[in-house]
């Protein structure tokens, strides 16, 4: 039994004749029937019901079939990966908001993933910041990035992963702390940090503008994940809102506290790309990253999945 056997056998048995099996494969009608007469004979069974009408399978060529399909797949997948890694210089780029907090729990489950599924394409790991996430596309200094929109950069397109609860940080003594939980009506007056240099509806999301008809008062200015925790852990009175990834995993929690925000917006993770960029070890990062999603998303605590 070889390859071309299978080919022949998967093409009869989908066109439902020996005619149309060979005219889809541009092979004389002769040799398909002959082929399919070896394979028969090799198998010890008979696969095809030959009538007037056309043709049919057997029990035992419906397994053939089920079969036949999922080795020609797996051997076609085989020869890209072979071909790809026989294709030197290869690179990608990869930008990380929040470095491991850029997807939650699923950022190194990612990674992990496309070097799996891309072994010819050696990997780059830049973290990015607040006020670069976006710009970092649009400027050619990564090549894809997993981000946190809002994005106002009309050149990057986005390809959502999931949502997840944001929670409001504090000092461990500041007087929020013990609660429960939490409204955005019952911080309204409460400081928080800045992101001067992030785009503007990206500041508006995380300081919650809309959600508090305004602008709240600001103290200091941060542009990176660390930066918050630090500044945090050193004022008694600002909080600031963050999703709850960050606190599993990007900050430290030994003077600082957490409350659920009852009625906070959700941060969604992306994909982002440079609009029309299609070249396919980026499409290949875009679809590694959705389905590492679709198939850990539970391994966010309150995450939505979205792709």
């Amino acid at each position: 039994m070889d390859v071309q056997q299978l080919e022949m056998f998967v093409a009869v048995a989908e066109e439902g004749s020996i005619h149309g099996g060979a005219r889809r494969l541009l092979i004389a009608q002769p040799a398909v029937s002959k082929a399919l007469r070896k394979l028969e004979r090799q198998l010890g069974t008979e696969l095809l019901i030959r009538s007037p009408q056309g043709i049919g399978l057997t029990v035992a060529g419906e397994v053939l079939l089920t079969q036949a399909k999922e080795i020609l797949e797996r051997m076609g997948r085989t020869v890209e990966i072979v071909r790809k890694a026989g294709q030197p210089g290869r690179e990608l780029t990869i930008g990380l908001i929040a470095g491991a907090v850029a997807a939650a729990e699923l950022t190194k489950d990612i990674i992990r993933q496309y070097r799996v599924d891309r072994p010819d394409v050696s990997l780059t790991l830049r973290e990015l910041n607040f006020p670069n996430q976006f710009t970092a596309i649009s400027d050619g200094l990564v090549d894809v990035a997993l981000v946190r929109p809002p994005c106002p950069t009309p050149d990057v397109a986005l390809t959502s992963l999931f949502d997840e609860p944001i929670v409001l940080c504090c000092r461990e003594d500041h007087a929020l702390a013990d609660k429960d939980r939490l409204e955005i009506a019952d911080i309204v007056d409460e400081p928080m940090l800045d992101m001067p240099d992030a785009p503007v509806p990206w500041t508006d999301f995380w300081l919650l503008v809309n959600e508090r008809h305004g602008r709240p008062p600001t103290e200091q200015s941060v542009r990176t994940l660390s930066e918050i925790g630090l500044a945090v852990a050193c004022s008694p009175r600002t909080v600031t809102p963050l999703v709850g990834s960050a606190w599993r995993l990007g900050l430290d929690p030994s003077s600082l506290s957490t409350v659920p925000l009852r009625d906070g917006p959700r941060s969604i993770a992306a994909v982002a790309t440079t609009r029309g960029d299609y070249r396919d070890e980026v499409c290949d990062f875009v679809a590694t990253a959705v389905r590492v999603t679709r198939e850990r998303v539970t391994d966010i605590p309150g995450a939505n999945l979205l792709a």
